[in-house]
């Protein structure tokens, strides 16, 4: 237990699935605009044409993948040690909201997509741990 810093994975779970929210809501915008929605519409039919889009499951998976590792790397961060581990754990709500969506069936992605990340959100935020115990390692000369 050592190992594990709870400070440091909760903390990037946190910066993991806000970031990913604050960078993929422009892109939401940006549909529903394109779209051509009038004012005031409600929120079923701007999720039907969000459920539909290709192009926010593109940029949402994109934009979330690099937020993972945004997430890995501040967990390591805080940590200080055994980055690549902690940053790897900084993705165990991503994954636990992944197997919600599969077991649920309540999921705007395809199936195939959530099972596709969820080894890869982990393996992501593990990217962001190993890239701060690079950065945080000393130099050989």
């Amino acid at each position: 237990m050592k190992r594990l810093s709870f400070k440091g994975i909760a903390i990037g779970n946190i910066a993991d699935i806000v970031s990913t929210n604050v960078v993929v809501l422009p892109v939401a915008v940006y549909i529903l605009f394109r779209a051509g929605l009038p004012p005031g519409i409600g929120a079923g039919p701007a999720g039907e044409i969000l459920k539909g889009s290709t192009l926010l499951a593109v940029w949402s998976s994109i934009l979330g993948g690099l937020c993972s590792v945004l997430g890995g790397y501040v967990s390591a961060r805080i940590a200080k040690h055994d980055e690549v581990l902690n940053g790897a754990l900084s993705s165990i709500l991503c994954v636990g909201g992944g197997v919600y969506a599969v077991v649920s069936g309540s999921s705007t992605y395809p199936l195939w997509l959530h099972l596709a990340f969820l080894p890869l959100s982990p393996a992501l935020g593990a990217l962001g741990g190993f890239l701060r115990s690079r950065s945080n390692a000393p130099e050989s000369r």
